[in-house]
């Protein structure tokens, strides 16, 4: 497969707001698709291919508008709720992590204090 061919399908995989089981596949029988006909017809420019299937966010508009709106609207869901819960334990951790570094801080700061009061004194008799 050219590296035009590559672009093109690299193209279409971005424009995909999800990718679940059914959008792989899709993306898979599309690149089969699209590499048998780069083989085929010599492919030189990307502008043979958005003519031949569209230009790639059409390519995905017009999945989107084949497929169930329930599937489209859970997925949409399920995603957010994915990236909601993953922001949430990220702040959590950096959270932790300041925390965690503060108080190592603190305690450095104190055994810094405490090598100061104490002093090597040779008493001579």
């Amino acid at each position: 497969m050219n590296k035009i061919c590559k672009q093109y399908i690299s193209e279409v995989k971005s424009f995909f707001p999800i990718m679940g089981k059914s959008e792989k596949r899709y993306v898979t029988k599309l690149k089969a698709n699209i590499e048998s006909y780069c083989e085929d017809e010599e492919i030189t420019t990307k502008e043979e291919l958005y003519e031949k299937y569209g230009l790639p966010n059409n390519v995905v508009n017009d999945y989107f508008s084949a497929a169930d709106t329930e599937y489209i609207v859970k997925k949409i869901k399920t995603s957010k709720y994915i990236k909601a819960f993953i922001s949430v334990i990220l702040i959590i951790l950096i959270i932790l992590t300041s925390v965690f570094c503060a108080f190592w801080y603190q305690n450095h700061q104190m055994l810094l204090r405490e090598e100061a009061l104490f002093s090597n004194e040779v008493i001579e008799e």
